[in-house]
């Protein structure tokens, strides 16, 4: 089964629930929404490390407009946790994928550009 369902341009549902924002979702189905913003950044970054994932994959906008500075990047490699950014329709696949192996993954989906 897999938890993100469906995005469209300004939604995403996940196990039968649309949102009508940008999320984070982990690998345990647990559902934040998230302050919109075209920036992944260190304070979102390490905030999401308390939750000890594997991997987190970054739905980027449907053109990409989500931007991970260099020094996210950096920490992701010395914590050894794998960033997996990705345009939000190919990052829904990549993180249910993740999910369905058993993986501690995290996805931050931006839900437009």
């Amino acid at each position: 089964m897999s938890l993100i369902e469906s995005v469209g341009f300004g939604e995403i549902k996940v196990k039968g629930k649309t949102y009508y924002s940008d999320i984070v979702v982990d690998w345990e189905g647990n559902i934040e929404l998230r302050k919109k913003s075209h920036v992944f950044d260190m304070n979102e970054f390490v905030r999401l490390l308390e939750k000890k994932p594997e991997i987190i994959v970054i739905g980027t906008g449907f053109s990409g407009c989500v931007k991970i500075p260099e020094e996210v990047i950096e920490v992701s490699k010395e914590k050894g946790v794998k960033l997996f950014p990705e345009q939000t329709e190919k990052a829904m696949d990549v993180f249910n994928a993740f999910v369905s192996e058993k993986r501690k993954t995290i996805a931050v989906i931006h839900t437009t550009c």
